[in-house]
C-alpha cells in the first residue's frame, strides 16, 4: 500500500534530516512531500538530497495559520488511495509499516494518537550533539498545545479531514473508524535550551498578525519564560521505553 507523507517546513534544517530518517525508517517505501514556506536556510537543499519532493508556497514572510490549515486540508487531495500522513516537521508518529497494514486489515481508517512532548538535552541550536532517535525522556501532553492529532488516515475512506488551526482538532468525513489501539505522536520540540529558545523567538517574530487574532499565542520572545518551561518539563520528565 502506498504511504504519502506531507510535512510543513520553514527553516527546519536542524531537525529535518532527523524527521526524514524517522519516517523512512518506519515506512521504507513512503513518498515524502515537503511544503516549504520559502525557507531562508538550507532546508530545501537537505530535503532534496534526501529524496523528498518540494512544493513552495509564499506567505509574505509571516506565519500564516489559515494558509497552513488550508494546506493540511488540501495537500493530499490529488492522492486517490493509500495511507496519508500530514504532520509538522517536529511530529513523529510511532507506528511501523507492518502495524499500519494490520490496522487497515481490521478496517481502521484513522489512527488514534496520543501526543507526548519529548525532552532532549542538546546544548546546540543545530542539534548536532544529540541523536533524536535515542531520546526517551518525555512529559505528557498539556491542554495549551495538544499533540493528540489525527495525522494519519486512509485516503480512499476519508473525503475531508476539516482540520482546525494547528490540526489539534478535526471533523473527518467519509468512512470514519478510529483504531482501537492508541499510537504515540512524539512532539520533538523541547530538544534543548538553545534549540527551543531560537525556535520560539523566530516564530514569535513571524506571528504578530496571528496573535492579534488569537492564534500562535504560545510563541514568545520571553527567554526566561522559555527557560522555565523547559526546565520544568525536564525536571518532571518520565522515561519512554520500547517505542521507536
Amino acid at each position: 500500500m502506498k504511504i504519502n507523507i506531507f510535512l510543513l517546513c520553514y527553516n527546519e534544517s536542524a531537525i529535518l534530516p532527523h524527521t526524514i530518517n524517522h519516517y523512512k525508517t518506519q515506512f521504507p517505501s513512503c513518498v515524502i512531500t515537503i511544503y516549504d514556506n520559502e525557507s531562508t536556510d538550507n532546508s530545501v537543499e537537505i530535503a532534496k538530497a534526501l529524496g523528498c519532493h518540494i512544493i513552495s508556497f509564499n506567505s509574505n514572510n509571516i506565519l500564516d495559520e489559515p494558509m497552513l490549515t488550508h494546506i493540511r486540508n488540501s495537500c493530499w487531495k490529488t492522492i486517490t488511495d493509500g495511507i496519508i500522513i500530514v504532520a509538522d516537521m517536529d511530529e513523529y508518529i510511532c507506528i511501523t509499516e507492518a502495524e499500519l497494514m494490520a490496522e487497515i486489515d481490521v478496517g481502521t481508517t484513522i489512527l488514534t494518537i496520543l501526543g507526548i512532548n519529548m525532552i532532549g538535552e542538546s546544548q546546540t541550536v543545530d542539534l548536532s550533539d544529540i541523536d533524536l532517535q535515542l531520546i526517551r525522556k518525555y512529559v505528557d501532553d498539556d491542554t495549551i498545545s495538544p499533540e493528540s492529532k489525527s495525522l494519519c488516515f486512509l485516503r480512499e475512506s476519508i473525503t475531508e479531514m476539516n482540520y482546525d488551526v494547528g490540526a489539534h482538532h478535526c471533523e473527518p468525513q467519509g468512512k470514519v473508524k478510529y483504531s482501537a489501539k492508541t499510537y504515540y505522536n512524539k512532539h520533538m520540540a523541547y530538544l534543548g535550551i538553545p534549540f527551543i529558545t531560537n525556535k520560539m523567538i523566530k516564530r514569535y517574530e513571524r506571528s504578530h498578525q496571528m496573535r492579534e487574532h488569537g492564534m500562535s499565542i504560545h510563541y514568545t520572545d520571553d527567554i526566561e519564560r522559555v527557560y522555565r518551561d523547559y526546565t520544568n518539563k525536564l525536571s518532571s520528565a518520565k522515561v519512554l521505553n520500547n517505542v521507536r
